[in-house]
């Protein structure tokens, strides 16, 4: 597509990391850009790439030949952006840069993760094993790292991308040689219209609009990706459909059985493959779907299962998905800051015990009503909330589990320190572990989980810090 867009204009919505790289490769070509950002910074950068900055809602559509706009804007639901609005308008096609890349550099292989929780996790873990094993590789999307700052990989490369819903809306006539699809669970609703709408956007990830084959990877664990499988069996049949699972037995696929083995049932023969609870880098059964859904597509690239085996087993935790940030006076601190919605914070509850759990922020769809079990089920010691929805929060652990109104991170990692430290000399707390893993967004009090995160982490050392005389 690049190609075709010498001496044509291209307007740009949101000079971000990806605007910014898309501008920076489109003036390369000799294409005219014209765009725009709320931020004056932005917008003084962007000037420095010879870029036309100009509000784009004032801007002649009739001339415009293509828009890229930043995933976070809507262009649909709940109601389009007004520039988004009038490229519709003039028949003007809106895609993302991940689009725009992959029409542009078609020799490479591209495999595509999808899912409301474990993204992150299998695309690096992906990454990770290709990378150990020499193969040619780069990683990007939606894991941080816009498209056009990666290198040009050839016939032998692998592109590795995590896909948001938001991207994959945007990127309509991408064919993944092998797509994956982790597990869908209520998210980003009002962005999608409902429910319905955000599973058929899940679905987009398979889409192969030249008609070719390809690999698609399913966790069948629940009724929503079972329900894709079954439609991708009558659409594709040519495709490689293949089912994963971490909840029962699968012909013609991979699974985990009840004990944590991964089991490899492609040709019948129930292979065991790995004990997945020895992993300590990979612990729960959250990062067993993701496992079993690497394993499944790193197959596909050729790798022995030997090598696999050995990747997985370097592999090191993802920064604020579960991360030991470290231990004092017997106090476990650990940063999922990354869980960002329930279903992501009940694999952290079920893999942890003398949980002090800290929670809160900017609310999502269903608040932590599937979390009731867990709430009950005795790992929980108490709870701290933070934030936008502590009143809801609160009042809704509170009947339950000792729960204290925080308001601010800082307040509730103190608190849960002391009270974890008295617990622990009064024999009511083994191992008790601090979890920041909030079920909700962070846009309330931080620009994003991962300054959530990193707070998180310099609160530990400011801990240890004023307490280490104090405790010895």
């Amino acid at each position: 597509m690049i190609n075709k867009l010498l001496n044509k204009t291209v307007a740009i919505l949101g000079f971000g990391k990806t605007g910014m790289a898309v501008a920076r490769e489109l003036k390369l070509r000799g294409v005219h850009v014209i765009g725009w950002d709320d931020k004056e910074s932005l917008r003084r950068e962007a000037s420095k790439l010879k870029v036309v900055v100009q509000d784009l809602k004032t801007a002649d559509f009739s001339k415009i030949d293509l828009l890229i706009i930043s995933p976070g804007i809507p262009h649909t639901y709940p109601a389009p952006h007004p520039v988004a609005k009038l490229a519709k308008e003039h028949g003007v096609r809106i895609v993302s840069d991940i689009e725009l890349f992959v029409s542009s550099y078609k020799d490479a292989n591209y495999i595509g993760i999808t899912g409301t929780n474990g993204k992150s996790t299998t695309t690096a873990l992906i990454y990770h094993i290709l990378k150990e094993n020499g193969i040619p590789c780069a990683i990007g999307g939606n894991f941080g790292i816009p498209v056009f700052d990666l290198p040009i990989l050839g016939s032998d490369g692998y592109y590795v991308f995590e896909m948001s819903s938001y991207q994959i809306e945007l990127s309509p006539s991408i064919d993944f040689d092998i797509s994956i699809l982790l597990n869908i669970t209520p998210d980003h609703l009002s962005r999608h219209n409902g429910m319905d709408g955000y599973v058929a956007v899940k679905k987009q990830i398979f889409t192969r609009s030249s008609g070719k084959a390809g690999v698609n990877i399913v966790a069948v664990d629940d009724s929503y990706t079972k329900k894709i499988f079954t439609e991708l069996n009558k659409e594709q049949p040519k495709s490689k459909n293949i089912p994963v699972s971490i909840s029962k037995k699968i012909d013609n696929g991979y699974y985990v059985s009840s004990n944590g083995i991964l089991i490899d049932n492609t040709k019948g023969e129930k292979k065991e493959i790995l004990d997945l609870k020895e992993l300590s880098n990979l612990r729960g059964k959250h990062n067993w779907q993701n496992i079993v859904a690497v394993f499944a597509a790193v197959k596909k690239t050729g790798l022995s299962t030997s090598k696999i085996i050995a990747s997985i087993k370097s592999f090191k935790t993802l920064e604020h998905r579960v991360e030991n940030v470290g231990t004092f006076a017997g106090v476990q601190f650990i940063d999922d800051s990354k869980a960002t919605n329930a279903e992501s914070v009940k694999y952290a509850i079920d893999s942890l015990t003398d949980i002090y759990w800290i929670i809160g922020g900017r609310q999502k769809e269903g608040g932590i009503d599937i979390l009731k079990p867990q709430l009950s089920d005795g790992r929980i010691k108490r709870v701290f909330v933070i934030g936008e929805c502590e009143k809801q929060f609160y009042n809704d652990t509170k009947n339950v589990l000792p729960s204290y109104k925080c308001h601010k991170l800082q307040k509730a990692v103190y608190k849960a320190f002391k009270l974890a430290i008295k617990d622990l000399k009064k024999g009511r707390s083994q191992k008790p572990v601090i979890l920041l893993s909030p079920a909700t967004a962070s846009f309330d009090q931080y620009k994003s989980f991962e300054e959530r995160g990193d707070h998180f982490k310099s609160l530990f050392k400011e801990i240890k810090e004023k307490y280490a005389k104090k405790l010895g």
